[in-house]
């Protein structure tokens, strides 16, 4: 066994396992989730979330014909408990309750009653997870909803247990993870309405669709966070809520990118960023000293407290200030961090007074074009910050006017 990396990522995904400890997460499992050569590792993973404290309502979608053999082949996998661990024939609890998404009023009733009667229900649902239960529910097709739509059922059903239940996370298990065109692109933080775009610009199918909309519902209607993870993908559920990467996509009202500013604290995790780039020569080394001396001010990207991106601004005279340093993580390069550091970084020379801001780089002169930086002459440059440019680089200048 390599303990050196075992025992990093055991020390990583510590903060995942203390936030999660009695959650509430609502998992939708599509019908082709439940195939038998999937639904055992599936089961496996969820009974592992169950051991770490972790409470969840499963929403299994599946035929009415085919229901009542779904439910015992779920409970009798859980009846296994944990194999290959000490837990291995511990039977885990499974309770199959039943949700009445849209229950109809009786005559002279007050809408009200419709919320009285779903509160009344999460509540009971609420009190099988807090006795030690994960909750099933397997809605009958059209069920109080009017529609002979089986997904839009069980869908209509998950949101509103989840709200119902006050749920921290529902979780949608999909395949792929993403749901734009290009399979490649995984590992997304969306918001809500950069989700809403997604769902139609992208063609998606009826059934895709009505999951989808339900887990935008119910982020819109205040559960924490939404995530679609792939159900192929052996241990993705276990990747998505326990490593700063994930595995799938994440939605939600907040954006859980936060850029501050660097203390000295953060010096060695910045020189740990630099690295791959310095060796790649997209960046000039910077020393530890530079990082921290008085006219140097540092900017910090973090995804759930993650370092995944810096920014550096130089102060050169009273109207120029320098941008360097600016990099992001390479897992972490299709989510606009270098934009949003850019602008952090134009923010605050604007704050320092400053008319102007410039850039050296080799790699990058289309991409800060973009951003209305324009190639310039060196002799634009304050001339003490010229007479330490390094000619061998060969570096591009650009400046930028700031308004």
């Amino acid at each position: 066994m390599d303990f050196h990396r075992f025992a990093r990522w055991f020390r990583d995904s510590s903060p995942y396992i203390r936030e999660h400890r009695d959650k509430v997460f609502v998992i939708i499992m599509p019908a082709a989730s439940l195939q038998q050569d999937l639904l055992g590792k599936i089961v496996r993973d969820l009974a592992l979330l169950h051991v770490l404290g972790i409470k969840q309502v499963l929403i299994l979608e599946t035929t009415t014909k085919a229901r009542l053999s779904c439910i015992a082949t779920v409970k009798d996998l859980f009846a296994r408990g944990l194999p290959s661990s000490r837990y291995r024939n511990q039977a885990i609890s499974v309770v199959e309750e039943t949700f009445d998404s849209a229950p109809p009023f009786q005559h002279g009733g007050d809408p009200s009653d419709a919320n009285a009667h779903q509160k009344k229900q999460g509540d009971h649902i609420v009190q099988t997870l807090d006795h030690g239960s994960i909750a099933l529910i397997a809605p009958a097709v059209g069920h109080s909803t009017g529609t002979n739509s089986y997904e839009e059922t069980v869908n209509n059903v998950a949101t509103a247990v989840a709200l119902a239940v006050s749920a921290d996370k529902m979780i949608v298990l999909h395949e792929p993870a993403s749901l734009v065109g290009d399979p490649d692109i995984v590992n997304s933080d969306l918001s809500t309405d950069a989700f809403q775009t997604i769902l139609k610009q992208e063609t998606l199918e009826e059934t895709t669709l009505h999951r989808m909309h339900a887990l935008l519902h119910a982020c819109r209607q205040g559960i924490n966070r939404g995530h679609i993870v792939s159900y192929e993908t052996d241990g993705a559920l276990l990747a998505e809520l326990f490593t700063a990467d994930g595995s799938g996509t994440q939605i939600s009202t907040d954006d859980y990118l936060t850029i501050r500013r660097a203390t000295d604290a953060d010096t060695d995790m910045i020189l740990d960023l630099m690295k791959a780039d310095i060796e790649q020569d997209r960046l000039v080394p910077r020393s530890r000293e530079m990082l921290r001396d008085d006219s140097t001010t540092v900017f910090l990207a973090e995804h759930d407290n993650i370092p995944v991106g810096c920014v550096a601004l130089y102060s050169l005279d009273q109207n120029m200030q320098e941008i360097g340093t600016l990099l992001a993580a390479p897992i972490h390069r299709d989510r606009n961090i270098g934009s949003r550091l850019l602008s952090r970084a134009e923010t605050e020379a604007r704050k320092r007074g400053a008319s102007h801001v410039c850039v050296f780089t080799k790699h990058a002169v289309d991409w800060f074009k973009r951003h209305d930086y324009q190639p310039s002459r060196l002799e634009s440059l304050p001339s003490t910050h010229l007479a330490a440019y390094d000619h061998e680089r060969q570096s591009t200048l650009l400046i930028k006017e700031l308004e």
